[in-house]
């Protein structure tokens, strides 16, 4: 028997051994999720009985709604670290390595589009067109149930420019503040322009959620992710922590994909 051979053995763990690992693992990760939601629980549980006095009904379904909520949020958690943010970090460290600036922004651009696609906020989107009244939102009613899938394509290349952005200031060094300051710009005085058209008014609600619900549970590690890998290689000018503001330009950037994509929709 050979040294790795005795190693092997030594690092042997039996089948209760690697159980009890496991059940203490998961007894963290499942704690640490209860300790998020249980103030949100608390506060929603205390208010209907202490200040609407409304009875809780269906308690033991809403118990059991939330456990599932516990168990599937550690699980997505320990998913998000194991498989989506080394994915992403292993990419951005990667691609400036093999890979030229047009490929880089490419690459960049594409996944923003498609993370938006699986991104299960926009599917609201969605949802709320049903509950459209045609004959007061015309335009709005369009875009959220005929142009459904036009509006999230439009959602997805705002952040796939944020994206790009993002990237490029990772690998360039640049500042934050120019390209804050040129969307807000652009956010102000495109938002003036929808708030004075009456066939637009009702789309200003719409553009702006749209870059809430795009920063969501796919898209914000994958991107942070990226640029960490990024940053690592090419991003040292900005610090460690230069690569948060790539979240800052994804949450501006599809409110005026939107709006333009609104404002196109208008006949001539």
């Amino acid at each position: 028997m050979n040294a790795r051979d005795i190693k092997l053995k030594k690092n042997k763990v039996g089948f209760k051994e690697a159980l009890r690992l496991i059940v203490r693992y998961s007894r963290k990760r499942i704690y640490e999720q209860i300790k998020a939601i249980s103030f949100i629980t608390i506060y929603l549980f205390l208010f209907q009985v202490l200040i609407l006095r409304l009875p809780v009904l269906e308690g033991g379904l809403i118990a059991l709604g939330l456990v599932f909520t516990v168990i599937g949020l550690a699980i997505f958690m320990e998913g998000l670290m194991l498989g989506i943010m080394p994915l992403g970090e292993r990419v951005g460290v990667k691609l400036p390595q093999k890979s030229k600036l047009p490929t880089i922004l490419l690459f960049a651009f594409i996944l923003g589009l498609l993370s938006t696609f699986a991104e299960p906020s926009v599917n609201i989107l969605k949802t709320i067109g049903g509950s459209t009244v045609a004959w007061k939102a015309p335009l709005l009613f369009m875009l959220l149930n005929a142009r459904a899938q036009l509006l999230v394509s439009a959602v997805g290349i705002g952040v796939g420019f944020a994206v790009v952005m993002g990237l490029l200031r990772v690998i360039y060094g640049w500042s934050l503040k120019p390209f804050i300051y040129s969307l807000i710009s652009i956010l102000s005085l495109l938002t003036l322009y929808v708030y004075l058209d009456p066939n637009l008014q009702y789309l200003l609600g719409l553009a702006w959620d749209s870059g809430a619900i795009t920063t969501g549970v796919v898209t914000v590690p994958l991107v942070i992710a990226l640029g960490i890998g990024a940053s690592q290689v090419t991003g040292k000018r900005i610090g460690d922590y230069g690569v948060f503001g790539i979240i800052t330009l994804a949450g501006l950037t599809p409110v005026i994909a939107v709006l333009i994509f609104g404002i196109m929709q208008l006949p001539n």
